[in-house]
């Protein structure tokens, strides 16, 4: 049972490396560095107000300022609740991309997309409550899913060639070290303060961030492509 204010609440299925720490913070590492989402969040604002398109990636920087608080809000309670509702929100930006790539790939009518990202992050949002294990399950599937459809899109839309790289570069490795986290395997300075700056579980959010940008990036380009011009 971790201390502090939250004590009272069940603790999360799935540790972290970061130790407990008996205040309003408990994983504060963890916590602090979910504000990363938030800065690429802001970031990718500035990229979808400059660009002529208004397709599905508006919704994206708001979607991404809702993932950091979900994340904040869980590692600062590290309860079990807030942990399913953490995992409950990243259907929103996994759901949201895999409908828009299903149309960018001629799989679906465009004006289908709303109706397949509801089923999306319908399915995603429900299945943590269920079982906290599901809602990792879903989230890694429609990744792999997107990245797959990603890929062939590449063959014959270049201009996302470059950003598609950058954004498998950060994820792949980051994707490992949150396993390795979340295993209790690669942990670091355990009893001294670098327990809670270097731990594979910040690495992840740090990366993952960086990545959001150039994901945001990709569904600009390839809205660009398919004209979903703004009226």
């Amino acid at each position: 049972m971790r201390p502090g204010p939250w004590s009272a609440l069940e603790r999360a299925a799935y540790d972290t490396c970061e130790p407990d720490v008996a205040a309003l913070l408990v994983h504060p590492g963890e916590t602090l560095s979910g504000l990363a989402v938030l800065a690429a969040a802001v970031v990718s604002w500035h990229e979808v107000h400059r660009s002529p398109v208004a397709g599905p990636a508006r919704f994206l920087p708001a979607i991404l300022a809702l993932l950091s608080a979900a994340s904040m809000l869980f590692h600062a309670t590290f309860a079990a609740v807030f942990q399913q509702l953490d995992l409950a929100a990243i259907p929103l930006f996994t759901g949201l991309l895999l409908a828009a790539a299903l149309v960018h790939g001629g799989y679906v009518e465009r004006d289908r997309w709303p109706a397949l990202f509801a089923v999306f992050a319908g399915c995603g949002a429900v299945l943590p409550f269920i079982a906290t294990v599901a809602g990792y399950v879903v989230v890694t599937a429609q990744a792999a899913a997107l990245i797959r459809l990603w890929w062939k899109l590449a063959r014959t839309q270049p201009a996302i060639r470059t950003d598609l790289r950058r954004t498998v570069v950060l994820l792949l490795p980051a994707a490992a070290l949150l396993a390795l986290g979340h295993a209790g395997i690669a942990c670091t300075g355990a009893g001294s303060a670098w327990a809670h700056l270097a731990q594979p579980h910040i690495a992840w959010h740090l990366a993952s961030a960086a990545a959001c940008v150039f994901i945001v990036r990709i569904e600009l380009a390839l809205e660009r492509d398919a004209v979903w011009l703004r009226s």
